[in-house]
């Protein structure tokens, strides 16, 4: 497949729709107009406890007032509810988001307003003894412009099944062991399904030392052992964020501290000879900087305006080092995958005209691989295409190594 059948397949399975607990998302055109549908699953709608669970909750949605809730219309046919039609705007799931713009998960100001914002419209929820029980990214939406998060429907009001996990497929890893066996829940098992989107986040990149504790106890088997309420979950990522710039400060302060004591060792002044230099003839050039001239106007900069300050090279050296890890995991899996057509047992067999026509094809898909993930990385050509080398020759290295034999018929 080629890189525009990819194009043409991704837009088809976009048409296709995106499947939620309840059914499948898409926009629809309704005489000229896009309306936002949910087309309701007819196998769920067939098992009793679902369809009172939709009424229940079609029921309570108007009454559910947040910034970060959406709401619907429900739509009946014969009696039963067939389609949700929800508020005009323009959505997208955060898993769209994250697989459109891998590298905005190395901007902490998106994660700690995702994370903070999914916190207050979840403690709204729990205030009004309703759980969303899945925090998977299909399931949460984002308004596209200031990626504000999005919550739809929520898990509890279909509890009452006895085959809950029909709701999940494909989510079944963001859901807590209670709800999958069958046991009474609460709030805490939507602390579970955050620390499994926290997870999810950073799954490539370094986590914060904030998001990592947190995410531990989130994650622990016992709802006891969790986080209780959403405002001491909230408490817990400022006290430990809190920590974390304490003992930053406290480095920062003892290397200043020390290149003070250096700088006032350097400075100390000295004693030195000097003997007497005959001053140089006078330059034309004197003349026109005594008349007013400025340097400027025939382009000539001072360095102090090409300085970047300390913290501006902090943040652009963290910046290209969280889009440097994301390209090399996305191009090593890529690039894995690619290079598995050529280098096994198979292939290693037949002839040497077939496998040099393999190679090129390969060759070029690796290219085009590079260049795709390094640009969504953020990251320059030059740069993307010297890691992709080193992955390439280590990659190749060890799967000759793997190979029962090395080498292709004359």
């Amino acid at each position: 497949m080629n890189y525009e059948e990819l194009i043409e397949s991704r837009a088809a399975k976009k048409d296709l729709g995106i499947r939620l607990p309840i059914g499948l998302y898409n926009r629809r055109q309704v005489e000229g107009k896009y309306y936002n549908i949910i087309d309701i699953d007819s196998e769920l709608n067939n098992n009793v406890k679902f369809a009172e669970g939709l009424k229940a909750e079609c029921a309570r949605n108007a009454e559910l007032k947040h910034k970060n809730l959406m709401h619907f219309d429900a739509q009946q046919r014969d009696g039963e509810i067939k389609v949700l039609r929800l508020e005009s705007g323009n959505y997208q799931t955060l898993e769209q988001l994250l697989h459109d713009h891998p590298a905005i998960v190395a901007d902490r100001k998106f994660v700690d307003s995702l994370i903070s914002q999914l916190l207050d419209v979840t403690e709204y929820l729990h205030g009004q003894n309703v759980w969303h029980v899945c925090y998977a990214p299909r399931n949460i939406f984002v308004r596209k412009g200031d990626n504000a998060p999005l919550l739809l429907t929520h898990g509890s009001f279909y509890m009452g099944m006895s085959e809950r996990m029909l709701l999940y497929k494909g989510m079944e890893d963001f859901v807590a062991p209670e709800v999958s066996i069958g046991s009474d829940v609460d709030g805490r098992c939507d602390f579970y399904s955050l620390g499994k989107l926290m997870e999810w986040l950073f799954q490539m990149g370094d986590m914060p030392y904030e998001y990592k504790k947190v995410m531990q106890r989130c994650l622990c088997e016992k709802p006891e052992e969790r986080y209780q309420t959403a405002d001491e979950l909230r408490k817990a990522l400022r006290t430990k964020r809190e920590t974390r710039k304490s003992v930053l400060a406290l480095v920062a302060a003892v290397v200043i501290a020390l290149l003070l004591i250096g700088l006032y060792f350097e400075l100390m002044p000295e004693t030195v000879n000097v003997d007497y230099v005959k001053p140089a003839p006078r330059q034309a050039t004197d003349d026109l900087l005594e008349d007013g001239f400025d340097p400027a106007e025939l382009g000539v900069v001072s360095g102090d305006t090409l300085i970047m300050t300390a913290e501006e090279r902090r943040n652009q050296a963290e910046y290209e080092a969280k889009a440097e890890q994301i390209f090399r995991k996305r191009y090593t899996a890529e690039a894995d995958r690619v290079l598995s057509k050529i280098y096994n047992n198979e292939h290693m067999s037949s002839s040497e005209k077939q496998f040099m026509s393999q190679m090129s094809s390969v060759n070029e898909e690796l290219l085009r691989l590079q260049e795709e993930l390094g640009s969504e990385a953020g990251l320059s050509s030059a740069r993307s295409q010297l890691i992709a080398s080193e992955i390439v020759e280590t990659l190749t290295e060890q799967k000759k190594k793997g190979l029962k034999y090395y080498g292709v018929q004359k």
